[in-house]
């Protein structure tokens, strides 16, 4: 949840309509689901019939939490004390005898890591990491270290480090036998991360050691029939889902449209695509579009250029609060009656923009009556449809096809209507480009240009030319061994919400 390769600014314009998915209806399909749950943490792994297997995700800002996170300055306020509350969790197992650890879902990372007792941050006097869960490797018979190292950096202060080992994870009811993971003996973190990007977007990949990570391993264990998997975040607090090889055709509306996925420096290696407009009421916002964008649960905000946000946030008078680094707008904008529609070529999600207001409660220096406002102004070359986005959407990331498909989503409560997903080149028809891929110099830097296939430099939003960066102003990692995939998370320090 936690990440995006750091993408360029700019893409060539010339994006062909977009392809509905194929799916597949199975009275036993071999998907395997997460419901999204953002109250208790209690709630057991469930496995769905034959091959779809289903476990929940759990977040702090849920109903259920507010009894022990009560702001003692306001009472009846749910006290968020850091970025990393803002999280999705699930529950897995580990080892033999299973070791039960709740992981940070992220989309925009690809190892899964564990924290240990006696590491440098779970040691500590007052025993951080015990509510997530830690991972005894001496307790397990089937554990084995790999003799080669994983190491990310997060710029904001939180890092992992650790090794490579393999034993048997368990997700959902599903058991997937020497599963390769990073055991972390210093990390910064409470809990460790499950990341579900491209296998290439690994720590190990770097170094010349790449290895199957979680959504292709679940397809080699026979759990699943392709390496996709679909995300819906249901409401803030409501239970969502995430479905593993399959689609859930009751909680989206319209046919799910599909969009490539765009390749940095050559390779597929983070789940971005190409945002071509937005639109609030009836007018059109696209200076610097088209634009590559990451969907990344791991970030709180829709961070984007800020040459495309000062007119957006004009008309609607919305601020920006550089101290916090939130963006701000009237609390009166809940309950506004319009909708802002962002556009990925012809693929379109459309939302209330009351869906994008969030009450506060925190040492801000915003207006009176002001609340916080879901897009704020990117980093170069960062741009993140986070959190306020995904609630709105449902959004399949297919890794073997290297295609996101979107539709509207449904927040209605019903029945499941479970489809797989077909396997091969004709899961996702047509095969059209939305956008020419992206180049890199073949030396990659921390800190380089990037440019188009049409050898045009990407400008930045200031103007000049695109260039990668090692930090930002969140949970941002760059894995030190990997210095093409920076983990852009939640912006802003220290939000504290009002539910």
């Amino acid at each position: 949840m936690w990440g995006s390769a750091i993408l360029p600014i700019a893409l060539l314009a010339a994006l062909p309509c977009a392809n509905a998915i194929t799916l597949h209806k199975r009275s036993e399909p071999a998907v395997l689901g997460l419901p999204i749950v953002r109250t208790e943490r209690s709630q057991a792994l469930q496995k769905r019939d034959s091959k779809t297997v289903s476990a929940d995700l759990y977040n702090l800002v849920g109903a259920g939490l507010k009894s022990s996170i009560q702001s003692t300055r306001s009472p009846g306020k749910l006290l968020i004390p850091s970025k990393q509350n803002m999280q999705y969790w699930v529950n897995i197992t580990v080892g033999t005898p299973a070791q039960k650890v709740s992981l940070t879902l992220d989309t925009g990372s690809s190892d899964v890591w564990v924290n240990i007792p006696n590491s440098t941050f779970c040691s500590a006097d007052d025993d951080p990491c015990s509510p997530y869960g830690v991972f005894k490797q001496k307790d397990s018979s089937t554990f084995h270290m790999l003799d080669y190292q994983m190491n990310a950096t997060y710029a904001a202060g939180f890092l992992a480090e650790g090794y490579y080992a393999t034993d048997t994870l368990s997700i959902g009811g599903v058991k997937v036998k020497d599963y390769q993971f990073a055991v972390a003996d210093i990390s910064h973190n409470e809990n460790g991360i499950l990341g579900v990007g491209y296998q290439k977007g690994t720590d190990a990949y770097a170094i010349g050691k790449e290895y199957t990570n979680l959504p292709g391993a679940l397809v080699k264990s026979g759990a699943t029939n392709s390496a996709a998997y679909s995300l819906w975040l249901n409401k803030l607090d409501s239970t969502g889902n995430i479905l593993f090889g399959g689609v859930n055709k009751a909680r989206y509306n319209g046919e799910l449209q599909s969009v490539p996925i765009l390749k940095v420096y050559g390779e597929y290696r983070s789940l971005a695509i190409a945002l071509t407009e937005i639109t609030v009421k009836d007018k059109t916002y696209a200076s610097g579009l088209p634009l590559a964008v990451s969907l990344d649960n791991g970030s709180s905000m829709i961070a984007l250029p800020k040459e495309l946000l000062d007119p957006i946030y004009k008309d609607i008078g919305a601020g920006y609060d550089s101290k916090s680094q939130f963006g701000y707008i009237s609390c009166d904008a809940a309950h506004w009656d319009y909708n802002i529609t962002f556009s990925f070529s012809q693929a379109k999600v459309s939302m209330p923009i009351s869906t994008l207001v969030f009450p506060h409660y925190s040492e801000t220096s915003f207006p009176k009556g002001d609340c916080i406002f879901g897009m704020v102004p990117s980093q170069p070359g960062v741009n993140l449809m986070g959190d306020p986005f995904l609630r709105g959407a449902y959004v399949v990331y297919d890794l073997d096809n290297n295609e996101i498909s979107l539709a509207e989503t449904n927040t209605n409560d019903g029945d499941d209507d479970i489809h797989e997903i077909g396997t091969g080149s004709d899961a996702v028809p047509g095969g059209h480009s939305a956008g020419l891929g992206l180049t890199a110099p073949a030396t990659m830097t921390v800190t380089g240009e990037l440019s188009t296939t049409d050898g045009s430099a990407p400008k930045t939003s200031d103007g000049g030319a695109a260039a990668t960066s090692s930090s930002s102003e969140g949970l941002a990692a760059l894995p030190t061994s990997n210095p093409n995939h920076l983990l852009p998370g939640l912006l802003g320090a220290g939000l504290l919400l009002a539910l």
